[in-house]
Formats: structure tokens, C-alpha cells, sequence
């Protein structure tokens, strides 16, 4: 069977293309870096030429609301002609629960406004809509960062693991179409401010995490279940402490603690040290306050924060020299830091990066490394 990821590249298409090719699948990893633009349609032709199957895992590089609806109904439109002319025979979309009843979100809008056309299209479909991934939890705790303090709405959420994302859309792809939709979600009821509280210390950082009944979720008012799926959904088998205990692992392996693969025989890494094997080409890594990028096997790194609201920028959109914040789609060239495209006004500060054998450093300058205290 042929499949066709558009934005193979990304969180959930970067776990889905290996785990189909395993599978045994010829798979097309479509992004702009491999030469396929949903949005302008350029080389959407000859991606899904024969192909029997398109999951859309792609995501707008903006959350402003215009900027997001654009994107959603462009990229889904072309899509959707795109595989029509092509007798693609099943299309797959990954969206988030909650898009029905969430309308103060303008990003929510926008991902309603993309499930009602494929609904109303003719081709067969299936809509999968997940809950927050443990993955975004840091996204929405920078969202709701106001001064010192991080202040959500007093809510339960149902996070799921972007493995096990990945797993349940691979499945839904691989078989006939729903022509409707599935939520899934965590294996595990939590509540949102405690869940942040974690996530923050993991990555050692400790603002204060505010109940706040007056706070709002990306825009939209929330009440204590807004978030959590329905009894029907489909759960992952990954919970939160296993998820978070392997993230704070990470770190720890990246700040320079004792871990397996030191007693393996693996030179033990300084805080601002990475190996280039955790970097493939295309790929963004947080580390020691700075995104360390790779460009066609050459590395870079900027400050991890975008300088107009300080949105993550490991978590945005990398494409080519460009990286793209996910909260207000500032774009910045990732080599000089300039800024590319607004609402940012100031530059990146950059670093200098160097590769000795197996091992990245970056140099962060002692003032800069206090500064994000």
C-alpha cells in the first residue's frame, strides 16, 4: 500500500513514516523540505501519484487565528482536489479534541473548519481527534506564562504520548475508512495545573503554576471536562510518570549526570554537549537554553526562546535555514538569527557550534546562561 504522511517531518509523521515502512508500506514523507507545499499545492501531484492512502499530520506554523484558518483551509482544499484527481482512496486527519465545542479558540476554529471539509467532500475519510500530547504540555505552559507565573484554568485533561498517536492513526490508515470520527486520548485522568507543575521541574524550572478560573486555554473558556474525550475513546498505553521519567532522563543525559550509556562505555556529556546522533538532518534539539539545528548535517544554534513572546522554538516549524514559531509564526534564519518574517522585530542571538568526533558543543556565553534564570 502506498502512503503518503503530508508533514512527514514533524512530531507525530516523524514516528509515522518508520512505523509504516516497518510495516512493509511504501511511504512518501511529504513536507515543504522534501518539496511538497500543501498550501501552494506545489508538488502535490506527483507525491500522490498512486497512491492509495494521505494521512495530513501537518500543522500551521501559526496559532494567530487568521494565520491558522488559512492555513487549514488551504493546505485541506488543495489536498483534498490533489487526491481526487489521483484516486487516493482513503484520507486521514489528525485533530484535536474538543474543536466542536472550543469556539473562543481561533486555532480550534480553524481545525473545525478543516474536519467539516473533508466531511463534506467526496472522499472517503477518517478523522482522528487527539487530546493534548505530553509532548505539547511545555507549549501550554509557555501559552499561559503571564510574568513569572504560569495561570490555567482548573481543569482535567487526558494527555496522550505522541508514540502512541502515532500508533493509533498507523492503524485507523491501515483500514477501511471510518467516514467519521475517533477520539483517543492517555490512559490516565489528570488535572492540568498539576501536570505542568511536573513537567516545568523535569526541565528544572519552578514559576509558580496558578489555579486560575478566570484563565483561558488558547483563547477559549474552559469548564472542568472541556478537554477530556468522550467514554468511547480509544486510550494509550503510555502513562505520564513513564512518560516523564524518560524525559527527565533525557535531560539528565544531556546535562551531563551519570546514565546507562556512560557505564556503557559512552564519553559522558557536558551540560552544553550533544551527540550529533540525536540531531538527524532537519531536526531541532533544546539544550542548555539554546534550539541546536541541523541543516543538511551542518549545525547551528540560536537562543530556545522566540524574542517577540517567547514562544518555543524548538517546538516550531523547521524548514530549510527557517524555523517558525509555533505561537505567533514569527520566522527566523536560523543561521544568522535575522528575522524573516514578523511579528518578531529583534534577532536571535546565535552561538557558536563545534564537532569533535561523535560529540556537539555549543558555546553559550556565562551572561546569557544567567540571563534565563
Amino acid at each position: 500500500m502506498k502512503i503518503v504522511v503530508v508533514g512527514g517531518s514533524g512530531r507525530i509523521g516523524s514516528r509515522l513514516v518508520p512505523m509504516l515502512t516497518r510495516d512493509g508500506h511504501e511511504v512518501v514523507a511529504a513536507s515543504r523540505r522534501s518539496g511538497v507545499d500543501a498550501v501552494t499545492g506545489e508538488g502535490l501531484a506527483d507525491a500522490l501519484r498512486s497512491a492509495d492512502v494521505v494521512i495530513d499530520v501537518s500543522n500551521s506554523p501559526s496559532f494567530e487565528d487568521a494565520a491558522a484558518m488559512t492555513f487549514f483551509k488551504t493546505s485541506t482544499q488543495n489536498l483534498l482536489a490533489a487526491e481526487a484527481s489521483a484516486g487516493v482512496r482513503h484520507h486521514v486527519a489528525v485533530s484535536v479534541v474538543g474543536t466542536g465545542r472550543l469556539r473562543g479558540s481561533g486555532y480550534l476554529r480553524a481545525k473545525l473548519a478543516q474536519e467539516r471539509l473533508i466531511e463534506e467532500s467526496l472522499m472517503p475519510y477518517s478523522i482522528v481527534q487527539a487530546t493534548q500530547f505530553f509532548e505539547f504540555l511545555m507549549n501550554i505552559a509557555d501559552a499561559a506564562t503571564r510574568g513569572i507565573a504560569v495561570r490555567v484554568p482548573p481543569v482535567l485533561c487526558q494527555p496522550i504520548a505522541a508514540d502512541d498517536v502515532a500508533r493509533a492513526v498507523a492503524k485507523i490508515a491501515t483500514g477501511c475508512p471510518l467516514n467519521g470520527t475517533v477520539e483517543i486520548g492517555g490512559p490516565e485522568l489528570l488535572y492540568l495545573d498539576g501536570l505542568l507543575q511536573r513537567v516545568l521541574g523535569a526541565r528544572h524550572e519552578f514559576p509558580d503554576v496558578i489555579d486560575d478560573p478566570y484563565a483561558h486555554y488558547f483563547g477559549a473558556e474552559l469548564d472542568t471536562r472541556s478537554l477530556v474525550p468522550g467514554d468511547e475513546a480509544e486510550l494509550g498505553e503510555m502513562r505520564f510518570d513513564d512518560w516523564l521519567g524518560h524525559t527527565a532522563q533525557s535531560v539528565a543525559d544531556q546535562s551531563g549526570q551519570p546514565d546507562a550509556a556512560a557505564t556503557s562505555g559512552r564519553a559522558t556529556l557536558k551540560e552544553n554537549e550533544f551527540r550529533i546522533s540525536d540531531v538527524p538532518p532537519g531536526s531541532v534539539l533544546l539544550l542548555c537554553g539554546a534550539a541546536v539545528f541541523n541543516v543538511d548535517g551542518g549545525f547551528c544554534a540560536t537562543q530556545a526562546k522566540c524574542t517577540h513572546r517567547d514562544g518555543p522554538l524548538s517546538d516550531g516549524v523547521f524548514d530549510e535555514t527557517t524555523v517558525i514559531c509555533p505561537l505567533h509564526g514569527a520566522q527566523f534564519n536560523v543561521w544568522t538569527g535575522a528575522v524573516v518574517h514578523g511579528p518578531a522585530t529583534e534577532p536571535l542571538r546565535t552561538y557558536r557550534v563545534t564537532v569533535d568526533g561523535e560529540v556537539g558543543r555549543v558555546e553559550i556565553p556565562l551572561a546569557h546562561a544567567v540571563q534565563r534564570e
